[in-house]
């Protein structure tokens, strides 16, 4: 099942990979774009158009961009992640298209990418009209499992969107697998952004990625960190592994709310300046406790709480 925030999650990787979506997804539209103009997301300008629209979805992305003649283009990007088919959608995606040219008078390309399971939902088009007179409107459609039979020419793209469509493949067909197959299907989906050499920022956002779609009970949570950790110290690449992401996934309770926005590392530096070292510390004995009960290793551990390994020794031999 997916998390609620895989909308955002979507709407995140396409703010950083339009170029390489369209160059993997949509190669004909990107070669008549000008990519050595700085592209601009409207995000405002979309939020004006569906204002008071219900059920709107959060991942739709417009973007301005510049054709290789010159000329200004927008391009409105709909996400629609769901299981099932929705009558509507075509409607909406005519709806957004004619709201935004009537507003703001710019030639628009609509893209729908579509991520749901069923192979015969394939919406492309709209079309209203009476008595002989009809408006009809086309949109693009990228369907996520049209790529399930190119799994090893993803596997060999360098591409980050192809990783993308992997990991949103991954997602869908593991959906009712268990929970300790998802964990080994996450950390194998983790470790290849290591082996295909990455930047630090690919890596970064793809395993973002990876982590919104592919939720896991903070038992299998923590043997997938433990891994990611053992693999980020073989090769010397400390990216993910950070006292920051823990603390999103923890939780921490008991005025820490600063340390969940921000990761716990930056919390008990907060915490440290407000006074409340004292409080701080109580919460990182809490937290390594509960690793050690998981059964977190000690130089892991260590590194998630910065408490000594004497100190977490000496918590282990309390708690045995």
């Amino acid at each position: 099942m997916f998390r609620n925030e895989s909308d955002s999650a979507w709407k995140d990787i396409l703010e950083a990979y339009l170029k390489d979506f369209l160059d993997y997804c949509l190669p004909t539209l990107s070669n008549e774009l000008d990519w050595s103009c700085h592209w601009f997301s409207l995000d405002a300008e979309f939020q004006a158009i569906v204002k008071g629209e219900s059920g709107k979805r959060l991942a739709d992305k417009l973007f301005r961009v510049y054709r290789k003649d010159g000329v200004e283009q927008w391009i409105l990007i709909h996400i629609e992640i769901q299981q099932t088919p929705e009558d509507s959608f075509p409607q909406r995606m005519f709806t957004y298209h004619y709201r935004i040219y009537d507003r703001y008078q710019k030639p628009i390309v609509s893209c729908a990418i579509l991520t749901d399971s069923q192979e015969k939902w394939r919406p492309t088009s709209y079309e209203i009209g009476l008595g002989g007179s009809y408006i009809k409107s086309e949109f693009l459609v990228v369907k996520v499992i049209d790529y399930k039979d190119k799994i090893e020419e993803l596997e060999k793209s360098n591409n980050p969107f192809a990783s993308v469509i992997l990991i949103q493949l991954e997602a869908l067909s593991n959906q009712a697998n268990s929970q300790d197959q998802r964990k080994k299907m996450k950390f194998a989906l983790t470790k290849r952004l290591y082996e295909k050499n990455f930047t630090k920022t690919d890596i970064m956002n793809l395993y973002k990625f990876i982590d919104w779609l592919i939720g896991l009970p903070e038992q299998f949570e923590i043997e997938y960190l433990n891994h990611v950790y053992q693999i980020e110290g073989a090769k010397k690449m400390p990216y993910i592994t950070s006292a920051e992401r823990l603390g999103l996934k923890m939780g921490l309770e008991r005025g820490m709310a600063e340390g969940i926005e921000k990761g716990m590392k930056k919390g008990i530096e907060k915490g440290i300046e407000k006074g409340i070292g004292k409080g701080i510390e109580k919460e990182k004995m809490i937290v390594a406790r509960r690793l050690l009960t998981a059964g977190a290793e000690l130089a892991f551990i260590s590194k998630i709480t910065e408490l000594s390994l004497s100190q977490i020794e000496a918590l282990q031999k309390e708690i045995a």
